[in-house]
């Protein structure tokens, strides 16, 4: 049995605590999720050697080997604590060549490793963000009338934060107006 507990030493509950291994020559596997208090427990282990996992939405999977022995007195694990996990953003600006702010351009986020897709608009200032990343390499479009479309690839660390800064040019497609006879 043992507690878990968040980074600030609150305890942690619905957190899935999974326990595999070998029991008596055959798979085993079983799960609790903590309580209120961030308590688990598991009774009728034979003995063996065993893994511990711990999984919660939002934060760092953990895990844990202990070892059973036969007859042993409960075996308190203490409290594991769990990380949280930090999401990264990018964020930034829409510019033209002269450096001046573009608004209502599309953006689309594309990731690389995992297929994370969402698209943003840039305000009156040229500012986007993409908050709540996963670590991964990212690949922006950016796509407004009367310009070129843009790319940028940015490849982030969990956690991290970039501010990026996208120049648009004007396309130099001329339209000509046919003269009314």
């Amino acid at each position: 049995f043992g507690f878990v507990s968040d980074p600030d030493d609150e305890p942690l509950s619905g957190v899935t605590v999974t326990i595999t291994g070998t029991d008596t020559g055959t798979e085993f596997s079983d799960s609790a999720e903590t309580n209120e208090d961030g308590f688990y427990q598991f009774e009728n282990l034979a003995a063996g050697d065993y893994t511990l996992t711990y999984e919660k939405e939002g934060y760092q999977t953990q895990e844990q080997e202990i070892n059973v022995e036969e007859n042993e007195p409960p075996q308190d694990l203490g409290t594991v604590i769990m990380e949280e996990v930090v999401k990264a953003k990018i964020s930034g600006y829409v510019v033209d060549i002269e450096g001046d702010p573009i608004e209502k351009v599309r953006l689309k986020i594309k990731g690389i490793k995992t297929q994370y897709n969402d698209s943003e608009s840039s305000d009156a200032e040229g500012f986007f963000e993409f908050p709540d990343l996963d670590a991964n390499t990212y690949v922006i479009t950016a796509k407004k009338k009367g310009f070129r479309n843009a790319k940028k690839t940015v490849k982030l660390k969990e956690g991290e934060e970039r501010e990026i800064e996208i120049e648009m040019k004007k396309s130099t497609k001329r339209v000509i107006k046919a003269s009314a006879r």
